[in-house]
């Protein structure tokens, strides 16, 4: 997503107005079955995915930030790269808990499950340590989660640093591109898409309960395993040969096994496209015959500003006639 001068100008104006007024209006964030009442808007934030980081960047939240992690060996989309650079990176991985006490967070927000658990930290061990939390929505797994979701988190993390007219902003900015795929795909027919999260022996697959199943079909897809109530799981080879998508878009991150991969886009999207030209047994599946791979990386594939960078890749790809 690239955007305007004008709305960067816009943005810019109400940052500033914002930090004049220096106000912050007490806000209470219900998340995840967690309540917790902000009177100040955090100084010392530290996000623990590249779409939470993305999401404060986009807000223009840079001076609140203390630190970022778990970009692994991904890069931070164009339109962020700027501010990323001025705030420190604690870890590649998800940062630990005695990286979060060294960089004093007073707000750790992840932008899904992998930031808070047993292994890592829990909300309430940070909760203990005088650390506010926040879970991106998507990762409840409360249902489907699409745009719509995607702007009340939006206004969440806008009303917990106290500058709801940035997430305006940014909300009406998104959804005017969304609306511009739209109207390009008006009366198109949608294709049958499956999402391919890795795997030999038994393919991975991203379910309905995502925000990527959500914009494979708002570009004009159809998720053949959208219907699983579900963010992610497995499936066969001859589920595919049944359902015959006619693109497959693979999804990936930076790391393999917990660990940082260099060069990710070749390394784990084309070898995921290496292992789908590998078998057989889905050779004559239209979107293998045809090489109809599209990869989509966890920076822009996870829910985020950048999910509208996603919309507008997939609806260039699966409908190429329709943006000529």
């Amino acid at each position: 997503m690239m955007r305007s001068l004008a709305t960067a100008a816009t943005l810019a104006l109400i940052a500033g107005t914002a930090c004049a007024q220096g106000v912050h209006e007490p806000y209470t964030d219900e998340n995840c079955g967690v309540t917790t009442t902000y009177e100040a808007a955090p100084e010392r934030a530290v996000t623990l995915s590249s779409n939470a980081t993305e999401l404060m960047l986009a807000l223009g939240l840079e001076d609140h930030m203390a630190g970022t992690s778990y970009m692994a060996g991904m890069q931070i989309s164009p339109d962020y790269e700027a501010a990323y650079n001025e705030i420190p990176i604690l870890s590649p991985l998800v940062a630990t808990t005695e990286q979060l006490i060294d960089a004093e967070a007073d707000f750790v927000y992840a932008g899904y499950p992998d930031g808070f658990s047993e292994s890592r930290h829990t909300r309430d061990q940070l909760h203990d340590l005088d650390m506010k939390t926040r879970l991106n929505t998507e990762g409840c797994n409360l249902g489907r989660f699409g745009f719509d979701e995607l702007y009340e988190e939006i206004r969440s993390v806008a009303g917990i640093f106290g500058v709801p007219e940035r997430g305006e902003a940014l909300i009406e900015e998104m959804q005017a591109e969304v609306t511009g795929v739209e109207a390009a795909l008006e009366g198109v027919e949608s294709i049958p898409v499956f999402i391919y999260n890795g795997g030999e022996d038994a393919p991975r697959a991203v379910l309905g309960n995502t925000m990527l199943s959500h914009v494979v079909e708002r570009a004009g897809g159809e998720n053949i395993l959208g219907d699983e109530n579900n963010r992610y799981g497995s499936t066969s080879w001859e589920q595919l040969v049944a359902e015959a998508p006619e693109f497959i878009v693979v999804f990936y991150s930076g790391t393999e096994s917990g660990q940082v991969v260099d060069d990710p886009s070749n390394n784990i999207g084309q070898a995921r496209v290496d292992v789908l030209m590998s078998q057989p047994i889905i050779a004559g599946v239209p979107a293998v015959e045809n090489e109809n791979f599209i990869t989509i990386s966890s920076v822009i594939g996870q829910p985020g500003p950048s999910s509208v960078t996603a919309l507008q890749e997939l609806a260039r790809a699966f409908h190429p006639e329709a943006f000529e």
